[in-house]
């Protein structure tokens, strides 16, 4: 009995020195963790909470309704500082001999959820690397970061919202930071990580903003939902505002998705390649007022904006589907738009790359399969090879069955003129440069009639049209005609409008006597 006795004090006795140690060292730690960071002295921030439970055992502990809060003066901070409110922060696997030797928090995991997070604007810009990831990186190492159910909002100047998220979940696995990786671009060199955010909301400047539904991404995908670029003013507005002529974009996107991502740095240079880009049920309206005075610098064509280009990008194939292309130009306020419309577009671009960290490139090509003015089949191939710096290019396209009034849209605001009769087959083969071009043009057409307006584009000119309608041949014969064609580029032009005037010399040639022409 006596031995039973003596292990039963010994066993609570250790016990006892257990639970005092254990209260001891967690005392110690409540006390001595504020200060690792307050005595840091690249870190910027104040750290306050209500509650902090601490299992010395299982080595962790949960930290509660933690704020975060510049170290300087209130008044300074409101203007360009960091806040956060943060329901609580879990630490696990803490090595207690780098806490208690080395002052350093050493941890397998850390777990922040529901952080609520506001950056204030300020004159120099904030850096991600020196102003929120540097320091904590001295503070703290772990192994694992998550994230969960974050908010985040970036204000700007006027104290409105510059960027917006919201729903914010984010795990970022097997984190390994040293002597080797302080230097990279990416000093954080990690296995994975995992992003999930809803409705994003971004201030891209004076002209748009850009929202999102829903964002999904890993270290290899990357999946957009219902994305916008929406124009902040109306055409009249942003037209008024431009010291020359600019395109307003409207864009959305049902569906972005990247299903295969490689992305990094070799040495200084960034590289980004995949295999496919997808972009579904895309609506763009492309609107250019023609009030402001021309923008009369030279414009590059897609080979040179891709030779360009100071990383090394390489997409595979970029895929189309199901979309909506709607191009509008506008004389004056006076008259509406000519409204060009490409309906159900397809297209397939492959081989878009940069000639960064690369041999020999192969060509890139593109094809479009869409409905013209809702109604014809259109189809375009359109080829060039980015090393070329001629910048040489082959387009070739086809249009069938569309009634010449589909094109009224376009002809009676930009011309003051409209047309009757069927287009039955239109081809073409258009060789350019950054020079010029030569090519065919192949027509078929039936009761081609044209109506020639006054200037104000309401009233018809009875006289003039009547001389139109005898100059010009009003079909092809049940033939389909064709003929050579030769323009020079318009260099402070886009090489939509190159196409352009190479399809109007081309309609010119084959629709009027050679005389006139």
């Amino acid at each position: 009995m006596r031995i039973l006795k003596k292990i039963a004090i010994v066993a609570l006795s250790l016990i006892l020195l257990l639970v005092l140690a254990n209260y001891g060292v967690s005392y110690y730690i409540s006390k001595k963790l504020p200060s690792i960071l307050k005595k840091e002295k690249d870190f910027p921030y104040n750290v306050s909470y209500t509650n902090l439970d601490i299992d010395v055992l299982g080595g962790s502990f949960i930290m509660r309704n933690a704020a975060l809060a510049p170290k300087d003066s209130i008044a300074a901070a409101v203007k360009n500082g960091i806040f956060g409110q943060i329901e609580s922060i879990g630490v696990s696997g803490i090595s207690l001999w780098q806490f208690f030797k080395n002052d350093r928090i050493v941890a397998r995991s850390v777990t922040i959820d529901k952080p609520e997070i506001i950056m204030y604007h300020r004159e120099k810009k904030y850096n991600i690397e020196s102003d929120i990831e540097k320091p904590f990186r001295q503070a703290i190492q772990t192994g694992s970061l998550t994230i969960t159910r974050g908010n985040f909002k970036m204000l700007d100047e006027k104290k409105g919202f510059k960027l917006k998220a919201s729903n914010i979940n984010f795990n970022l696995y097997k984190i390994k930071v040293d002597s080797t990786t302080v230097d990279d671009n990416v000093p954080v060199r990690y296995r994975d990580y995992r992003l999930t955010c809803d409705s994003l909301f971004y201030d891209a400047g004076p002209y748009y903003t850009i929202t999102a539904n829903k964002i999904n991404s890993t270290d290899s995908t990357l999946a957009i939902n219902s994305f916008k670029m929406l124009p902040k003013q109306s055409r009249k507005q942003f037209s008024n505002s431009l010291p020359k002529e600019l395109d307003q974009f409207n864009l959305k996107a049902q569906d972005i998705s990247i299903p295969k991502l490689d992305w990094g740095f070799i040495r200084d240079t960034l590289y980004v390649h995949t295999p496919q880009v997808v972009l579904n049920k895309i609506d763009a309206n492309i609107y250019r007022s023609k009030e402001p005075a021309d923008d009369p610098s030279r414009k590059k064509l897609y080979s040179e904006l891709l030779r360009s280009l100071k990383f090394d990008l390489k997409v595979d194939k970029l895929l189309i589907k199901n979309s909506l292309v709607v191009y509008e130009e506008q004389l004056n306020f006076n008259k509406p738009a000519a409204k060009v419309s490409f309906s159900k577009f397809y297209a397939t671009a492959a081989n878009i790359y940069s000639p960064v960290n690369k041999g020999k490139l192969p060509r890139t090509t593109i094809d479009v399969e869409c409905l013209f003015m809702k109604s014809a089949p259109l189809k375009v191939n359109w080829s060039f090879s980015t090393p070329d710096v001629s910048d040489a290019f082959t387009i070739t396209g086809r249009l069938q069955n569309i009634k010449s009034e589909e094109v009224n849209p376009v002809s009676k605001p930009l011309m003051n003129a409209t047309t009757t009769g069927t287009l039955n087959d239109v081809r073409f083969v258009f060789n350019g440069n950054r020079e010029n071009a030569t090519g065919t043009f192949s027509i078929d057409y039936d009761d081609l009639k044209v109506g020639i307006y006054k200037k104000d584009g309401k009233k018809k000119n009875k006289v003039v049209s009547a001389l139109g309608n005898l100059l010009v041949k009003n079909d092809t014969d049940g033939e389909l005609k064709k003929v050579n064609v030769a323009v020079d580029r318009s260099k402070d032009k886009s090489v939509f409008n190159f196409l352009w005037k190479f399809v109007m010399q081309g309609l010119k040639q084959t629709v009027l006597p050679k005389i006139v022409t």
